[in-house]
């Protein structure tokens, strides 16, 4: 009677969750990552990999190293017991070019299926489409070249506002190039170049962006971000010129092991196979000619659960659905963004689309402070904005939603320690930003956490006045501290305050 009881419960729950999982076998590394939150904006609650390096040391013929396929059976035993404890969610489980490529690559898969996981291995051309879709599923719209840099080969694929229009796989991933090459660098950069040369879509200035997608490239980046003293270190749209990209890519490509353990924030276990992938990612960047490198955190995985969702489902706004996801969690009354929204709107009445939802946005976090120390509220609010894993938002859009948080809880910017981020901002925007957290701050004064209160409301921008308008009911609401809100509103503006009632 109790195992019933409990496995009911386990059932339940597992029902309830809108947890779902992915399996990526690689030819470096073996990862599970297991995603909750909205379908359209999941967020990766559970991120562990082995470098079980199947792809690496390929035997003369062709097949496996058997200690490398010991170690990955090990990994995926662990995480199909992770998954259990997960109550069983949803889990795809794919395997790219090492197991494609492998002579005894279906014995492989098999052991896997032993396992109880439905593996499948995936083709050179739909792991390049997958690769597009997961950054498609955090950039709507994208238009540009996505290069997905794995162990075993790179995936290259054209993109047209989202669309697939052209791909590829080439077999020059650096444990390839390490095998092939034996070692030596001027070997590696002629199979890169022939590999390329048969592209014949990969043309100079045909695109104006590169999606950097895979871990190599990532860490290309991330060292970049370091040797700058980047502020904000979310590497999710962080953004490179071709030049500095390319002579990032020119230092990597001449250190060897040694000099590069040195370097901050260098990978250990990327010292070996860094300096080739910067040698492919330099050779890249010199056919397309692109203007900028942009950074993206969906990949492969992020694209297999992409490809899944219905029409709908991919037409919502990432960044708006995983915003609602937070203040779901962590406001009181997560409706209230949506009154704040329409609340504001008439003071912002000449902001551009992008800016508009940028605002949503921010209306909807408004309250995600509330359940801390009201002397943590503002910074716990602006490190959110900051730092969550929010897609679909460049980084001077994280900052300025940060701003309005912090405004909204402490009625002004950040300390000065901050104004290295706010740097990211031009003064215009940094206004913008301001005046509408002083908004969300006055809105929050007059009745908190209660969104009926605010039907008939407004607030308006007329002849050097900020009005708030409001039924004759509303009245009583409006006591010292929200007068006083309004009235720094209207200074940011340069305005006064006025009240109107009918």
């Amino acid at each position: 009677m109790a195992h019933d009881l409990i496995m009911a419960k386990t059932n339940s729950r597992a029902a309830a969750s809108g947890r779902q999982a992915v399996v990526d076998i690689g030819s470096n590394s073996v990862r599970l990552v297991i995603y909750d939150g909205p379908r359209r904006a999941p967020v990766q609650i559970c991120n562990e990999k082995a470098l079980c390096g199947l792809g690496r040391d390929l035997r003369p013929d062709g097949k496996l190293d058997p200690a490398a396929v010991e170690y990955a059976i090990a990994t995926l035993k662990r995480f199909r017991r992770l998954l259990e404890e997960h109550w069983n969610p949803p889990v795809w489980v794919i395997a790219t070019s090492a197991v494609r490529e492998a002579a005894d690559g279906e014995a492989f898969v098999a052991a896997v299926k032993e396992l109880g996981f439905d593996a499948r291995v995936v083709g050179g051309s739909e792991e390049a489409q997958l690769a597009a879709m997961g950054v498609v599923s955090y950039e709507p719209g994208a238009t540009g070249v996505v290069g997905d840099m794995g162990g075993g080969s790179l995936e290259l694929v054209a993109l047209d506002k989202g669309e697939v229009v052209e791909s590829a796989s080439l077999p020059i991933g650096p444990l390839r190039l390490m095998q092939q090459a034996s070692g030596k660098v001027t070997d590696a950069a002629r199979l890169v170049e022939r590999a390329l040369d048969g592209l014949d879509w990969l043309k100079p200035k045909r695109f104006k962006t590169i999606y950097s997608v895979g871990g190599a490239w990532r860490a290309i980046a991330r060292l970049h971000m370091r040797l700058r003293s980047y502020p904000l270190s979310v590497l999710h749209h962080y953004e490179l010129s071709r030049a500095d990209a390319a002579a990032i890519c020119d230092l990597i490509a001449r250190q060897t092991p040694r000099s590069l353990q040195e370097m901050p924030g260098v990978p250990r276990r990327r010292l070996d196979t860094l300096p080739l992938a910067a040698l492919v990612f330099r050779a890249v960047l010199d056919r397309t000619g692109v203007d900028r490198v942009m950074i993206s955190a969906g990949g492969i995985r992020e694209g297999v659960l992409y490809k899944d969702l219905s029409p709908e489902e991919k037409s919502e706004d990432p960044l708006l659905s995983g915003a609602r996801f937070f203040a779901q969690r962590f406001s009181p009354e997560p409706a209230i963004g949506a009154v704040y929204e329409k609340l504001t709107a008439p003071l912002f009445a000449d902001d551009s689309p992008a800016a508009s939802r940028i605002r949503a946005a921010a209306c909807i976090l408004a309250d995600i402070g509330a359940f801390f120390h009201p002397d943590l509220r503002a910074m716990q609010a602006f490190d959110t904005a900051l730092r969550a894993p929010f897609y679909g938002v460049t980084h001077p859009e994280r900052v300025a939603i940060a701003l309005s948080l912090h405004a909204r809880h402490a009625g002004r910017r950040p300390a000065s320690a901050d104004e290295h981020l706010l740097g990211l901002l031009t003064p215009e925007e940094q206004q913008r930003a301001l005046r509408l957290g002083l908004a969300l701050r006055f809105a929050g004064a007059l009745a908190p956490k209660a969104p009926a209160a605010f039907a008939g409301c407004a607030l308006r921008l007329d002849d050097r006045k900020v009005i708030f308008r409001a039924p004759k009911s509303r009245m009583s609401l409006m006591g010292e501290l929200p007068r006083k809100r309004l009235e720094s509103l209207a200074s940011a503006f340069g305005a006064q305050a006025a009240e109107e009632y009918y």
